[in-house]
């Protein structure tokens, strides 16, 4: 059989190293496939807890267990102007172009270097340096609670370097042990109710263990960790470009985990042939029409909106879960306007929900006013929690459509669609 793939097609050393300077681990001989933690995996590695998950925690996913992944890392037929990856220079094209790795190498290569990640750059060691850390700063802004404390000050009366200080930092502000006083936001004070009421270190423990972790959860959550029992399979790049994609969701399964797909929708052709289809499946609504499609995905195909609404109504045929998203852009696709297109089109498609997440502004997605050759700052461009909370008030409210659920941290907010609002949306199998 004449292979379809040019030999001469491969992705350079020099490609690889963009993404290797950061959390990226290439995976696979053809170098198409990657893994990278995300944020929440380290979260809930500090204290083992849900409270530290992050929104898919509603379908019983524990981000410590997730592998965020992806088979097509250099190829999508989107230039989204919301994509916080580097499509200036780290795409290579809307087309698969290397010959694809076996999907069962690839995912072994995958665990193998999930698990080396977690051993050797995500120790078992930092998070329960962090939790005396966190102690040892709380007890020494006790004894000194009439001063104002920085990074700085509590790395030399503490002696921990400056990282370390600061990692503590920004976990005991997130539980409001400790409060910024000005507006540069550097320095702080302990929260009243502890001053008035605590008197010790032993009792400054008591209060970690009790509110925010122990060294038993921690322990736990590290050894969890090593085994992931989820597949994120929308790290970077159209997963579906993948040829070999149904292939790679059954060997997930055959590992026995779960797995979502995240989709841009603009290959219904190769949706309507998954099989096995994962646990999940997530369709990207990015715009209500396809005028607000063409400037928001800067699509290098033809018909892309036109495809999207193909793989739409494909979903009431597909025996497995489907997610519509809306990937929500302040200014751009959010507007009230926009509702009632938003309303027809989920429900036409009819998934079992409909989420609203808020676009996140980090990395190259901090590059979203030049994308759009927009002289706005990017701040008028990020739909904050209370904005999108009264879009999604207006939406529940003209649609008929209940919301289920909603995380603050993530700014997401899910909507029962063909699915019974009072049923459990975790998943049961995979």
């Amino acid at each position: 059989m004449k292979n379809r793939y040019n030999i001469d097609n491969k992705i350079t050393n020099e490609f690889v190293e963009t993404y290797t300077k950061t959390t990226y681990r290439i995976v696979g001989e053809n170098k198409h496939s990657s893994i990278k933690p995300c944020h929440w995996l380290e979260q809930r590695l500090e204290t083992g807890r849900d409270n530290r998950n992050c929104y898919k925690g509603v379908f019983g996913i524990q981000s410590h267990r997730c592998l965020q992944n992806t088979p097509s890392l250099p190829f999508c037929n989107h230039q989204c102007v919301f994509c916080w990856r580097d499509i200036e220079s780290g795409s290579l094209g809307s087309k698969f172009i290397v010959e694809p790795d076996n999907p069962k190498f690839l995912i072994d290569e995958m665990l193998r270097h999930h698990e080396d990640i977690i051993k050797n750059h995500l120790p078992l060691r930092r998070y329960l340096d962090n939790y005396e850390i966190m102690i040892d700063i709380l007890y020494f802004m006790l004894l000194n609670n009439h001063q104002n404390h920085n990074i700085n000050s509590l790395s030399n009366n503490i002696h921990v370097s400056k990282n370390k200080i600061e990692r503590a930092i920004t976990l005991l502000k997130t539980q409001n042990y400790i409060k910024t006083i000005d507006d540069s936001l550097k320095n702080f004070r302990l929260e009243e109710d502890i001053i008035c009421c605590i008197d010790s270190r032993e009792e400054l423990e008591v209060l970690i263990n009790r509110i925010l972790t122990t060294p038993d959860e921690i322990m736990q959550a590290h050894s969890e960790a090593m085994i992931p029992n989820h597949a994120a399979i929308s790290l970077d790049g159209e997963p579906m470009l993948y040829p070999r994609i149904s292939e790679f969701v059954q060997e997930f399964k055959n590992r026995n985990m779960t797995t979502f797909i995240v989709t841009n929708g603009t290959l219904p052709e190769r949706i309507q042939k998954l099989d096995p289809l994962p646990s999940q499946l997530y369709i990207t609504l990015p715009a209500p029409n396809e005028n607000i499609y063409k400037k928001i995905c800067r699509p290098m195909i033809k018909n892309g909106w036109g495809k999207i609404m193909e793989s739409l109504d494909l979903v009431q045929s597909l025996s497995g879960r489907t997610l519509v998203r809306l990937t929500a852009v302040k200014n751009l696709n959010l507007d009230d306007k926009f509702i009632a297109e938003y309303v027809k089109i989920i429900e036409n498609s009819n998934p079992n929900f409909f989420e609203i997440k808020g676009f996140t502004l980090q990395a190259k997605a901090l590059l979203i006013n030049e994308r759009l050759k927009s002289d706005k700052g990017v701040q008028d461009y990020f739909p904050e929690f209370d904005y999108l909370a009264k879009f999604a008030s207006k939406f529940e409210k003209i649609s008929g459509f209940p919301l289920i659920y909603k995380n603050k941290t993530s700014r997401d907010f899910l909507f029962a669609i063909n699915w019974d609002k009072e049923k459990d949306p975790t998943i049961k199998s995979v």
